[in-house]
């Protein structure tokens, strides 16, 4: 990926149904897999491994470290189906490393 680095430091797909159900998969490894290629993902059920909730509507959290050698953590949210530039300062600012 050219731009800043990213490590994803967790990342969760899914959704909650009426009974509070959660019905969720980490995809921490996935969504790093997906960064070596090119910092704009889309978030859909192809690019998450599959839909952990079907006929409900998912939705997506990370935390990633952006940058080297002293990263922002940033945190990503999105609804299925959008699309996140995670080099982008669209995140929110959570830490700057080192204190």
């Amino acid at each position: 990926m050219a731009g800043p680095s990213v490590r994803v430091v967790h990342a969760v797909y899914g959704a909650l149904d009426g009974s509070q159900v959660p019905r969720a998969r980490d995809v921490t490894h996935v969504l790093q897999t997906l960064l070596e290629k090119s910092s704009v993902v889309e978030i859909n059920n192809a690019n998450m491994g599959g839909d952990p909730a079907i006929g409900v509507v998912k939705h997506f959290g990370a935390i990633v470290d952006v940058g080297d050698p002293q990263p922002w953590r940033l945190e990503f949210a999105c609804q299925e189906g959008q699309t996140i530039d995670f080099a982008a300062t669209g995140g929110t600012i959570v830490k700057i490393w080192p204190k």
